[in-house]
């Protein structure tokens, strides 16, 4: 999973009572974003590069490249994109080959 779900919130403020009371809900759970320090820019990061082709995903990738696709988001950061809906046919990206250089940095 994911580091970036830090924190569950659950939205039941006052303000939202009318959205609750269309959707017949009690809350909204929300997630909140830890956002990454300046440390991982500065990550020694060795790279392997890959041109994205149809049927790519970054999970496979990640299983691929680190025999654990829950480090998609890995490919992600380093490509400074949110899913595979960022990237086009044939666009080459980075691969990172030691994820753990930017894991231990979260």
């Amino acid at each position: 999973m994911p580091k970036y779900h830090t924190q569950k919130y659950s939205n039941d403020d006052d303000q939202y009572q009318e959205i609750l009371d269309e959707r017949d809900i009690e809350e909204i759970v929300q997630y909140s974003i830890k956002f990454f320090n300046q440390s991982i820019k500065t990550a020694p990061i060795r790279i392997t590069r890959h041109t994205w082709r149809q049927g790519d995903k970054l999970y496979k990738l990640a299983g691929q490249f680190y025999g654990d696709f829950r480090l998609w988001w890995v490919i992600a950061i380093v490509n400074k994109i949110s899913s595979e809906a960022d990237l086009k046919y044939g666009q080459v990206i980075k691969i990172p080959l030691n994820p753990s250089a930017i894991v231990n940095r979260i």
